[in-house]
């Protein structure tokens, strides 16, 4: 977005919609997938955004930049949207689990940034097959199976991060591909135990004392809901209090709100 002389910027699409219908939200998520488009690798495994730095490799900011769209994308076909280029996204995960193209998103290690994005991959798995899987050959779906689960043979951060195996694991088990029920069910029953009531959950064991909006509300309760979504066929009775957790949470989360839905600023105190 260039700088005009006046110093204005024209205002991005994502930022004029109302948000008042689905067509609207649909077009939102289009206008922050479509700038992406020019920003792949060519086997379509990274999207490099931008140079600014991160605790992790370059290699592995350009997976995340490749990865964290198809939350917004796999929502989209999930309802139906006919997103012309979601084939690029497809082949991103074809060519970033083949260990035989140069844009093999690399075997994953200990505590390793690669296991944040099998969440979204594996969630859009779970819900957009008709893309993200059925048009692949038994080959291609060997090798997203193969790279998904390693992750189930790694050491992961005691924290949210467990989700993201549940999550891979989800994406398989969706579709009929080889998977561990025994991570779900463990991670799962550990998961629960960040709970400390009123619907609100730590970000790891009860002596972190850590509820931070990521934690809080953009990470633990959206997917508790997702998983009372996905998983509800398998363990309804968890998917149930999964739902009415999110009830509880939403009386106090309401008041992080002003009357116009404006987000109120918050200070750490201590």
């Amino acid at each position: 977005m260039s700088v005009h002389a006046n110093g204005k910027t024209p205002s991005h699409p994502f930022s004029d919609s109302p948000f008042r219908t689905r067509a609207d939200l649909q077009a939102a998520c289009c206008a922050l997938l479509n700038p992406l488009l020019s920003l792949f690798t060519p086997g379509g495994s990274r999207v490099k955004v931008g140079s600014s730095t991160t605790r992790f490799d370059e290699g592995g900011a350009q997976i995340e930049g490749y990865a964290r769209p198809l939350w917004g994308l796999a929502s989209l076909l999930a309802g139906n949207y006919d997103y012309q280029e979601a084939a690029k996204w497809r082949e991103g995960i074809i060519n970033g689990t083949d260990p035989e193209s140069p844009e093999y998103w690399g075997d994953i290690e200990d505590l390793d940034q690669r296991m944040v994005e099998m969440c979204p991959i594996g969630f859009t798995l779970a819900v957009a097959p008709h893309v993200f899987w059925d048009p692949l050959t038994d080959k291609q779906k060997d090798n997203v199976t193969r790279w998904l689960n390693s992750i189930n043979e790694r050491e992961m951060p005691n924290t949210n991060w467990l989700w993201f195996r549940v999550f891979a694991n989800l994406g398989l088990r969706r579709n009929g591909a080889a998977y561990s029920l025994s991570r779900i069910e463990a991670d799962m029953d550990h998961l629960d135990t960040f709970h400390v009531g009123g619907g609100w959950s730590n970000d790891g064991p009860k002596t972190h004392h850590q509820m931070d909006y990521y934690s809080g509300s953009f990470a633990i309760q959206f997917l508790q809901l997702l998983y009372s979504k996905l998983a509800g066929d398998f363990d309804s009775e968890r998917a149930e209090r999964y739902r009415e957790r999110a009830k509880e949470f939403a009386k106090d989360f309401v008041y992080w709100f002003n009357p116009d839905g404006m987000l109120l600023e918050t200070y750490s105190v201590g």
